[in-house]
């Protein structure tokens, strides 16, 4: 079986990953500067505390995880590109 491993392609793609991530990670920050500048911890409504408890959770636990998977991912086509270059050379 051949495969075909376009290098450039991949590395590309690995760099247009991390950049996605590095952009979604500032933008983040400064939608929670907004968020918590304006409900602050003082407000205390049954719809404030249940948007600063949700967003505190999607802040702090499912995007940085998601954007951590997504570094790996980076980071897998960038080993799968190094590993089938020295598969080809016979390494």
């Amino acid at each position: 079986m051949n495969i075909t491993i376009k290098p450039g392609a991949a590395t590309d793609d690995a760099a247009q990953i991390k950049s996605i991530v590095q952009d979604i990670e500032e933008s983040l920050t400064e939608l929670n500067s907004k968020v918590t500048k304006n409900i602050p911890s003082g407000v205390s409504t049954d719809w404030s505390r249940e948007i600063l408890e949700n967003w505190n959770t999607y802040f702090t636990n499912d995007v940085p995880n998601a954007l951590h998977n997504m570094t790996l991912s980076a980071e897998n086509l960038n080993k799968a590109v190094d590993a089938a270059l020295a598969y080809s050379r016979g390494q």
